[in-house]
């Protein structure tokens, strides 16, 4: 009878810690399903800002004008050769989409058209391709920039050319998006220009200072001397580079039109998550740092200060979000997390980024052999082994 008791009591014991251990497993389960509908929230929070994520490719590809654009599902890229593609990201499909005799030196693409120019030494016109592949010519002369709004074109019409830098130069234009009823707004135009707020900023060919006017070409207004390139601008700063100070890199702020000179060198990202110049600071007459620095620029107070330093090299700041920033040099490529300096390098190089994601195109013997989505915080990539 006392062993019968005696195993009684080892039985609730045992009873006992299989209910606590049940209720600790209980409580982190409901943990784990708590951080897990959070990170579904944190998805869902993503999901409601796809119309803001569609309104920054639409920007960067009716502006930038490179091998590479992206609306939605649709990719249009150029890999150096004639070809134009279309690549279906929801398909997983590649298709030749047009081949441009010519050659291509930039396209920029608005959801239903692409628009693309010829290599200048081998063609000229402007050409309009729908997503079927049919193309037409819509305007007969020479341009290297364009700038697409919902219904209009600006472009520079060449006049001459830059054989050093292959950069823009001639009259700043604009037509309707069928290439009719084409005006000239700005007469002497240089290098790359912008267009911000219906303010257009650009560079004048004769004087080589930089000038602001309306969208239709008038009330204009000097805001730098010097030997200028206009990098970027937002509606609080533009950043450019002075070629008659050893390539200065500058700063005006548009409230007040404070000139700042931050370095020589570099290059910049202007992003909704902030603006940033990547330069080698001056030290003293024309001596600068042998590494290059981040600066982070403030608005709020017109100042700029320097979040980090590179080691040396020949980096050059590709991309920003919340968290870090992203360089590449050559063929690699890392990323410095911006609070804490920590630097992480990825497996490859990736070429074009676009709301947090960089993109790349891999070719063998100019024939596209895979594309890849690299997720730039996580660094999970996705892999599409494609062919025609």
């Amino acid at each position: 009878m006392k062993r019968f008791k005696e195993f009684i009591i080892a039985l609730v014991i045992i009873i006992i810690i299989v209910l606590i251990q049940l209720i600790i497993f209980k409580t982190g389960t409901e943990v784990n399903t708590n951080e897990s509908n959070s990170t579904n929230t944190l998805l869902e929070d993503v999901k409601i800002s796809v119309e803001q994520k569609l309104e920054n490719e639409k920007t960067y590809s009716m502006q930038t004008g490179s091998s590479f654009a992206k609306i939605g599902n649709i990719i249009i890229y150029n890999n150096s050769t004639d070809n134009i593609f279309k690549y279906d990201c929801k398909e997983e499909k590649l298709d030749l989409l047009y081949t441009m005799e010519d050659g291509v030196n930039k396209l920029y693409f608005d959801g239903e058209y692409v628009y693309a120019m010829p290599n200048y030494y081998r063609g000229k016109g402007i050409y309009r391709i729908d997503l079927q592949g049919n193309a037409e010519k819509i305007y007969d002369g020479a341009s290297i920039q364009l700038w697409l709004t919902a219904d209009k074109i600006y472009f520079t019409d060449q006049v001459g050319y830059d054989r050093i830098n292959g950069t823009p130069q001639g009259n700043l234009c604009i037509m309707n998006k069928d290439g009719s009823d084409k005006q000239t707004i700005i007469e002497n135009v240089k290098n790359y220009f912008k267009i911000h707020n219906n303010t257009i900023y650009y560079t004048d060919l004769t004087s080589r200072s930089i000038y602001s006017a309306n969208i239709d070409g008038a009330n204009k207004k000097e805001l730098a001397k010097g030997r200028t390139y206009i990098s970027n601008v937002d509606d609080n700063c533009l950043t450019y580079i002075d070629f008659a100070d050893n390539e200065a890199y500058r700063v005006i702020y548009l409230n007040t039109n404070e000139n700042h000179k931050l370095g020589m060198f570099g290059n910049d990202v202007f992003s909704e998550n902030g603006n940033y110049v990547f330069t080698r600071k001056g030290t003293d007459g024309n001596n600068i740092e042998t590494e290059f620095s981040l600066y982070k620029i403030n608005p709020e107070n017109n100042t700029e200060e320097i979040i980090w330093k590179a080691h040396g090299g020949f980096e050059r700041l590709a991309y920003i979000d919340d968290e870090f920033a992203y360089f590449t040099s050559g063929q690699s490529m890392y990323k410095v997390n911006l609070k804490t300096g920590e630097e992480t390098d990825f497996p490859k190089r990736y070429y074009y980024y676009l709301n947090g994601y960089g993109y790349t195109f891999t070719q063998k013997d100019s024939e596209i052999t895979s594309f890849e989505v690299c997720n730039l915080k996580t660094m999970e990539i996705n892999k599409d082994d494609i062919g025609l």
